[in-house]
Formats: C-alpha cells, sequence, structure tokens
C-alpha cells in the first residue's frame, strides 16, 4: 500500500502548484460544481421520473381496460417532468457559460503566473530555450491544463458523488437494490488502467511533437543550405519518420481510450440490467410498485450518462502531467531565482568589489572595484565585446553565476538572485525592445500613474515632442511589432524615454544614443540632465562624447577608472 500511495503522490505531482492554483477561483469553482452537479441530478431524475410515468400510465390503461376500476394523478408527475427538464436545459446552459468562463479566468491566471516566471528567469536560463518553446509553454501547455477542471477534477468527483446519493436513496426505499451500483463501483478501476496505459504514450506524443514542431522550423529556416548541399530529402525523411512517431503515440492512447469507453459503457448497461432483474423481483414480492422499479433502473441508466465522458478525459491525463511538468520547469525557475526576499534598497552608495563574471574559463568582465556616492555618474567605457553590456547585466541582476560582491552601503545585494533592486532599478539595454500598442502605452510601463504632461516632458527630453505633435493620434499612434512604424533612432530615444520616466534611483543606460545623430545626441544629453539629477548613474558606451554629466570612466580596455 505505501508503494502505491507514493507512486500516486509523484503521479500527480506536477498537477499539485495548479490544483493550488484552483484555490484561488474557489468560490467560482464550487458555484460550477454545483450548477454541474444539478444537471446530473435533473437528467437522472428526468429520465428516471419519466420512466415511472410512463410505467404507471401503461399499467393503469391495462386495469381500466381489463374492468378494474383503477385512477393516476398526472398533474404531479407531469409537472415535475416539465420542471426537470427545464432545470436540466437551464442548469446545462448556465453550467457551460459559468463553467468556461471560469476556465478562461483560470487560464489567464496561469498565462499571467507562466510569463511572470520566464520575465523573472535569470538570461542564461533564457538562453537556452528557444522563442519556440516559450510560445509552446504560453499557448498548446497552457490549453492541456484546461482538463484540470472541466474533465479531471470536478466530473469525476461529481459522477462519484452522485452515485453515492443513489446508493443513499436505495437504501431508503429498496435496500437490495444497491447491488445494482455495484457495477459502477468498478468504473475507478477502469479509469486507472486507462491512465495507466495511456500516460507514458500521451507524455511521449507532446515530447515527440514539440521536438517535430522545432526541428521543422529549423529544417524550413535552413531550406537553401540543406538543398544546396543536397541534405533536403534526409532531413524531410526524418521529419517524416517523427510525424510517424507522434501518430504512433496518439493512435496507441486513442484504441486504448476507445477500448476503456466501451467497457464503461458495458459497465453502465450491466448495471442497469442488474437494477431491472432485482426491481422486477422485488415487484413479484409486492416490496415496490412495478412503476417504481423502473424508475429506479432508469435512474441508474441516467446515472451512468455522469461517466460516459470520463475515460475520454483521463486518457488525456499523460499529455495534461507532461504540460504541468514543463510548466513547473518555467514557473519553478522563475520563483527560484525571483524572490526578493525584502525591500527593495534605498539609495546609497553603490561599490563593486572584484566584481567579475567567467564563462568557460574565460573572463567576460574582469574583476572590477570602484564606489559610487549617491548621485554620482559612472561611464564604462570599451570597445564592442569588451563586457560593458554583461557587466550592465550583472550589476542589473540579471548574469548569475559572477563572483565578487555588489554593496550599497555596507550592505551586499544578492544579484544571483534576479532583479533584487525591485523598483529601484531603471534600465535601458543595449537591445531596444517596445510592445506592439501605442506610445503612451509604451511609456506608462515605466510609470503607470503618469500624467500627459509627465510624457511630453519625457519626449521632449529625448527630441520626439516635435514627431509626437505632428502625428495624428498624437500618444495613442501605434508603434508596431518592435516599433517597427518608427525609425531604429526613435526606437531608441522612445526606450531611453521609458527609462528616465521610471523611479528608480539607480539608472544604468547601456549605449543610450546608439542609432542618433550627433546633433540630436548633444541635444539629448543636454535635456536630459534634470531627468538624472539625483539619481546614480552608470552608463556604458564606445567613447566619452555626450555622456551627460559624467566625471569618471571606467575603461574595460585599460582596465582602469
Amino acid at each position: 500500500m505505501p508503494e502505491h500511495g507514493t507512486g500516486a503522490a509523484v503521479l500527480i505531482g506536477p498537477l499539485i502548484p495548479w490544483l493550488r492554483m484552483l484555490q484561488r477561483r474557489r468560490g467560482r469553482l464550487m458555484v460550477g460544481g454545483l450548477l454541474l452537479f444539478v444537471t446530473i441530478l435533473a437528467g437522472t431524475g428526468l429520465l428516471a421520473l419519466s420512466g415511472w410515468f410512463i410505467t404507471a400510465t401503461a399499467l393503469t390503461g391495462l386495469l381500466m381496460a381489463a374492468g378494474v376500476q383503477a385512477s393516476l394523478e398526472i398533474y404531479a408527475p407531469g409537472g415535475g417532468i416539465r420542471f426537470l427538464a427545464v432545470a436540466r436545459t437551464v442548469a446545462r446552459y448556465l453550467e457551460r457559460l459559468y463553467n468556461h468562463d471560469t476556465v478562461l479566468r483560470l487560464v489567464a491566471d496561469i498565462r499571467v503566473e507562466l510569463f511572470r516566471g520566464l520575465a523573472l528567469q535569470p538570461l542564461n536560463l533564457r538562453r537556452a530555450h528557444r522563442a519556440a518553446d516559450r510560445v509552446n509553454r504560453l499557448t498548446r501547455d497552457v490549453d492541456a491544463l484546461d482538463n484540470l477542471f472541466l474533465r479531471l477534477a470536478a466530473p469525476p468527483a461529481l459522477a462519484f458523488g452522485s452515485l453515492l446519493l443513489a446508493a443513499i436513496l436505495f437504501l431508503v426505499v429498496a435496500p437490495v437494490m444497491i447491488w445494482a451500483l455495484v457495477p459502477l463501483c468498478v468504473l475507478p478501476l477502469v479509469l486507472i488502467w486507462l491512465a495507466h496505459r495511456t500516460l507514458t504514450p500521451t507524455r511521449e506524443a507532446g515530447r515527440h511533437e514539440e521536438e517535430l514542431r522545432a526541428r521543422l522550423i529549423n529544417a524550413l529556416e535552413a531550406q537553401p543550405e540543406l538543398q544546396a548541399a543536397q541534405l533536403w530529402h534526409k532531413e524531410a525523411a526524418d521529419l517524416l519518420d517523427r510525424s510517424d512517431r507522434v501518430d504512433q503515440s496518439r493512435e496507441q492512447a486513442t484504441v486504448t481510450s476507445a477500448t476503456a469507453s466501451g467497457l464503461t459503457l458495458v459497465t453502465i448497461q450491466l448495471a442497469t440490467a442488474l437494477a431491472l432483474i432485482l426491481g422486477l423481483a422485488l415487484w413479484r414480492e409486492g416490496t415496490i410498485s412495478g412503476p417504481v422499479a423502473i424508475m429506479l433502473t432508469l435512474g441508474i441508466l441516467g446515472l451512468g450518462e455522469a461517466f460516459l465522458p470520463l475515460p475520454a478525459a483521463f486518457s488525456q491525463l499523460g499529455a495534461t502531467l507532461g504540460a504541468a511538468d514543463r510548466l513547473n520547469g518555467q514557473t519553478g525557475a522563475g520563483k527560484a531565482s525571483g524572490e526578493n526576499g525584502g525591500e527593495a534598497p534605498s539609495s546609497d552608495t553603490v561599490s563593486l568589489e572584484a566584481l567579475s563574471l567567467r564563462r568557460y574559463g574565460e573572463w567576460v568582465v574582469p574583476p572590477l572595484t570602484a564606489t559610487l556616492e549617491p548621485g554620482e555618474r559612472l561611464a564604462i567605457l570599451g570597445s564592442s565585446g569588451s563586457g560593458k553590456s554583461t557587466l550592465l547585466d550583472v550589476i542589473a541582476g540579471l548574469e548569475p553565476g559572477h563572483s565578487g560582491r555588489l554593496m550599497i552601503g555596507d550592505q551586499p545585494v544578492d544579484t544571483a538572485r534576479h532583479l533584487p533592486w525591485g523598483n529601484s532599478l531603471s534600465y535601458l539595454r543595449q537591445q531596444t525592445h517596445l510592445f506592439s500598442d501605442t506610445l503612451r502605452a509604451n511609456l506608462l510601463l515605466a510609470r503607470p500613474d503618469g500624467s500627459d504632461e509627465e510624457l511630453d516632458a519625457v519626449l521632449h527630453a529625448v527630441a520626439l515632442d516635435e514627431l509626437v505633435s505632428s502625428l495624428p493620434a498624437g500618444l495613442d499612434t501605434w508603434v508596431g511589432d518592435q516599433g517597427q512604424r518608427l525609425s531604429g533612432g526613435e526606437r531608441r530615444r522612445l526606450a531611453l524615454a521609458r527609462a528616465l520616466l521610471h523611479r528608480g534611483w539607480l539608472v544604468l543606460l547601456d549605449e543610450p544614443f546608439t542609432g542618433v545623430d550627433q546633433a540630436t545626441t548633444a541635444l539629448i544629453s543636454r535635456r536630459m540632465e534634470p531627468w538624472l539629477r539625483g539619481r546614480t548613474c552608470i552608463m556604458a558606451a564606445h567613447g566619452q562624447e555626450a555622456l551627460p554629466g559624467v566625471k569618471r570612466w571606467l575603461d574595460l580596455d585599460k582596465k582602469d577608472c
């Protein structure tokens, strides 16, 4: 027994974080579960009461035809049938509407959690995955978790809850009828067998499909080179072979699922037949009437409908577990590296004490020592590849695995923990990143409560005010994907404006004037001075030209300060 328990715990282990996430919506889940339960009861009651009414009507007619005085109250059961029919329809509609809305909210929660984990990953972990992998996590793997509530959690619980309710009812009305429920009690074994048989194939199918997709993308991107090297046919054959493996895994799972569905249907029919035999035996003994015997029989048949969707749901358990496992790797990495463990540091002296970074035995950032007083500015100079950008990433906490220390006052800052600065840091990286949104939205990322006056002021600082004022939509102009509607220099200046707008007291600027002409650079250098006043600033550049207010330089080529 302990071994089975341990195995079950290991099996559902990847789902535990996501089951906990369901607790955030437990109120909605309870309402949705209640609607689903009402739908099951209304459907079962409708079938059972209709069977009783039809049988009672037939028997009454036969008795009257035989000359026996008989009567039947038709209004109460007729009203009950109408009520149950309407209740089933309304409950089904509300259940579908409400539960699908709940699932969409849960998917949104999952995507936010996953995106937070991906965003908090250190750069070295982020580089280990392709963009396509991250898209798969945010789309296909999240979609696979749809099964969690609508198929794997609520329906089995409510189906077996209905079975328990039926057992209690039988104990009250006709205890011997409880034997008819025994076949339905075997269904958990069928579901366990199904989950066990399909677990590996569905997980493998998901893994093979992801590998196939990545390989196909790579092959299409490299098609000219592969054709030139006479390797395209070999690559195509490999892709077909991978596709066959995906199909084989899915076919195996489909066959097993169909077998389980057949066993479930046979079990329900067996329970119905057993209920009919027991009901007729009780009728002959005079314990219950004929219509009641039919009602109980059809009640079990209706109850069986709650079990019919379960095989299809459990056949996808492996795919859901595989998706949850992959998602845990993403969110877990983010949580492990993203916990702040305290408040963001306040403005103070910034000290680099032999701060360095090595990769593969080579210095990427040599050991550096420097101290900046509050409000002081430091320029990091060096040729391309000297480590300027990497040094800023180390200071920002984006690049773990370094040696040395970074101090704020007399307190060390754990830069191995991603984003240790909280909101204290404003960072303009070498790569310009803009969202496919409006100018306003891109700026408000840095200061969500920023007013139009503040946005206009920072745009004036980076010499974009005239451009924006000439646009028909002004700040509400869309910049396109990665700012493609703007020139390279305009994109850079917009990103610089966003960094200046942020209230962080430590400002890191990596090549802030890339793509900007000399005259505009000099203008921006003067205008951004008020935005940097009182803030500690570290800037990286190839030369000393137009770096505003810098009195200290750290030359990585000469290793002097």
